[in-house]
């Protein structure tokens, strides 16, 4: 396990997160749904893996997957979990420890939510920089009209995570300058009737490795 430190804020929200995962075993249950076209044997980067929700989806789908998160409990639980299926990294999204061109993909599934205006990009940045050539980025956030959203685009829960909630617009302007294959918001409604909202975008990094 690899690990990286970063500024002052990032370790306040790391704080927050590692305190989450410690009174939470298993948050999120099950295996992810990820849509990703690219062949079995793609290395593929789980930005913010968590407990390894995605992850689990990554590796049944054949993928060399690493995973990588701030939260020093939750990537040991991956290691416990995964064993050599997958390898994870101690470090935050905006400083990652890996060579340019690195990925064929990076995922960032509930990540970009939870990061401030400089954090973010940088961590949009570090995609940029640790992809290959025509690699993709596939990114899922909650979006505005999220049923915590409280008819804003920012607020911080109880816990004390922060989040912020993104339209269709507003994610293809983080990733200005990649190419743009798909974008599209979905709909959830609850059991107990209220709305959960998500924007999914995919982005590819130009062949010449530069931003539009």
């Amino acid at each position: 396990m690899e690990e990286q430190s970063g500024p002052p804020g990032v370790e306040r929200q790391a704080d927050r997160w590692e305190e989450f995962y410690q009174e939470h075993k298993r948050p999120w249950r099950g295996i992810g749904k990820i849509s990703l076209d690219i062949p079995p044997g793609s290395k593929v980067l789980d930005m913010g893996c968590g407990t390894g929700k995605t992850t689990a989806a990554l590796v049944k789908m054949g993928m060399e997957v690493t995973g990588l998160d701030f939260s020093p409990t939750a990537i040991s639980r991956c290691i416990g979990d995964f064993g050599d299926r997958a390898r994870f990294v101690l470090a935050e999204c905006s400083r990652m420890p890996f060579p340019d061109g690195h990925f064929d993909a990076v995922v960032a599934v509930h990540v970009l939510e939870h990061l401030d205006d400089t954090e973010l990009a940088g961590a949009v940045r570090e995609v940029r920089r640790v992809l290959a050539p025509g690699g993709l980025a596939l990114v899922r956030a909650f979006a505005v009209g999220d049923m915590r959203a409280e008819g804003g685009d920012r607020g911080t829960r109880g816990n004390g995570i922060e989040y912020r909630y993104y339209t269709e617009e507003g994610m293809r302007d983080v990733f200005k300058g990649f190419e743009l294959v798909s974008c599209e918001r979905r709909d959830e409604t609850m059991r107990f009737g209220a709305v959960r909202v998500k924007v999914e975008c995919l982005f590819r990094l130009p062949e010449d490795g530069k931003c539009l």
